[in-house]
């Protein structure tokens, strides 16, 4: 078996081609996120009540609201933000408000109802459902590698793929739907002692609540390979950097730690804790233990 998010050994009788190919579905589960960390996260509802684009400083509005989407209060984008209720519905959702905030990037903001976009620390939760398609020259000059593990014996290869995500808070079991299409580029290098360093370039292009963007990361992971009770698990550090377009920014950084354990030729689970920290719009932590369920054809 081979390292972190690695496959399965793939005999080369069964790819005569020039390229290995090989298909994934991973199921991940993040949960207790901020249980340890400051920081309120933020969890859009699936149809936000407005959208606007601001320049930086201090912003007063009116808005109209249609009945029953919004009670509380509303929140720009992630800023912390004002709400002056003028005129309800008659079954008390909010008709017209004076909203203030302070706008540090400009960029189109969601406008939202305050019990969706503010969730409890303790009590937000994601899951995500992704297919990858990974794609890696075949190492015809180095034969003896054809039939071996099929991550750990290329040193170059590609990812296509899809990520649907979704986010909720217990309360009100608000979602957010994220689609995501995802490109990537990996390249790993032997380090002494069975260690192992990887590069990874990735592009997400991204669809939250019907507006487009791209986010760019960059992540560099070490890993080495144990074997257990006849399993193989990969214990991994990585660190990784975001750029997002909504921003024009370095947006996040994200630490994680954990390992992969190999249950059989087509199933792998991993669990780890991941250390989030958000600089754009402004400054947030996030800690949250999660898994990953991987199924690989």
């Amino acid at each position: 078996m081979g390292p972190r998010g690695g496959h399965v050994s793939c005999p080369c009788e069964a790819l005569p081609k020039a390229v290995f190919n090989r298909f994934q579905i991973c199921i991940r589960a993040l949960a207790l996120a901020a249980a340890f960390g400051c920081g309120t996260p933020v969890v859009h509802a699936a149809e936000p009540v407005a959208r606007m684009t601001f320049t930086r400083g201090w912003a007063t509005f009116g808005l109209a609201v249609p009945a029953r989407a919004a009670r509380d209060g509303l929140q720009v984008g992630a800023y912390p933000t004002q709400t002056d209720v003028k005129v309800r519905w008659p079954d008390g959702s909010i008709r017209f408000a004076i909203v203030t905030a302070r706008i540090t990037s400009p960029f189109p903001n969601h406008i939202d109802a305050a019990a969706y976009a503010q969730g409890e620390e303790s009590d937000v939760q994601s899951l995500d459902l992704a297919a990858y398609y990974d794609i890696s020259l075949k190492p015809i000059l180095r034969e003896q590698l054809q039939n071996e593990d099929w991550q750990r014996s290329r040193y170059l290869w590609a990812r296509i793929g899809y990520d649907r995500i979704s986010k909720t808070t217990g309360d009100n079991s608000a979602e957010v739907a994220e689609d995501r299409g995802i490109v990537s580029l990996y390249a790993k290098a032997p380090l002494p002692a069975d260690v192992w360093v990887e590069a990874r370039v990735r592009a997400d292009l991204r669809w939250i609540s019907g507006d487009y963007s791209t986010r760019y990361r960059f992540r560099v992971e070490v890993t080495r390979e144990f074997t257990v009770f006849a399993h193989t698990v990969v214990p991994y550090v990585n660190a990784e950097w975001f750029y997002d377009t909504r921003y024009n920014g370095w947006a996040r950084t994200l630490y994680q730690v954990g390992p992969e354990v190999t249950v059989s030729n087509h199933f792998r689970f991993e669990v780890y804790f991941a250390r989030q920290i958000d600089h754009l719009p402004e400054k947030q932590y996030l800690n949250a233990l999660g898994a990953n369920l991987k199924w690989y054809f």
